[in-house]
């Protein structure tokens, strides 16, 4: 998403996308084939790196609505997951470092290399990041107002001595 945003990419210039991962990425994110380029659902897309780098690509986010069962089925992120290889470089560490090169029609290339999880002790997630992700993810389960409030709470956590406010918040979510 990191180079979509900062080169302005289109899903339709593009001709093919390398993920470079580590050695056990291959056989969990990439094969079989016919799973991993073609999710039955979207609990399979969660572990596919083509369907996630398209479906990120194509909408400009990876929410929980773009893992859903009907999503799955979308050509236009069918169509761009068939175009992710994969490349395995020995000596990244399984779930810290990755990268993604995106080649285009007119012979451009951008890459991005990642050598820690965004999230991890070395690269700490924004708070805002944090908060945008579970908004998002929130709609499904909650009304918008419930998922502010639930924020506000946890950002006191530390300070208060009673959570049932929170809890109260997350049964009436449901």
């Amino acid at each position: 998403m990191h180079l979509s945003k900062e080169y302005e990419l289109k899903a339709d210039e593009i001709a093919e996308i390398v993920c470079t991962v580590p050695p056990g990425q291959v056989k969990r994110n990439f094969e079989p084939e016919h799973v991993k380029y073609s999710p039955a659902n979207g609990y399979a897309a969660i572990s596919s790196i083509p369907y996630m780098v398209a479906a990120a690509l194509v909408e400009g986010r990876l929410t929980l609505k773009e893992v859903t069962d009907e999503k799955v089925r979308d050509p236009q992120i069918l169509a761009l997951a068939r175009k992710v290889k994969w490349h395995v470089d020995r000596s990244y560490r399984d779930y810290q470092n990755a990268a993604v090169e995106i080649r285009l029609k007119d012979g451009r290339s951008c890459k991005r290399e990642q050598t820690d999880a965004i999230g991890s002790p070395e690269i700490p997630a924004p708070r805002e990041l944090v908060e945008s992700k579970f908004r998002a993810n929130a709609e499904y389960g909650m009304v918008s107002k419930h998922a502010n409030r639930i924020i506000e709470v946890v950002s006191g956590l530390e300070n208060s001595a009673d959570i049932n406010e929170l809890t109260g918040l997350l049964r009436r979510s449901t």
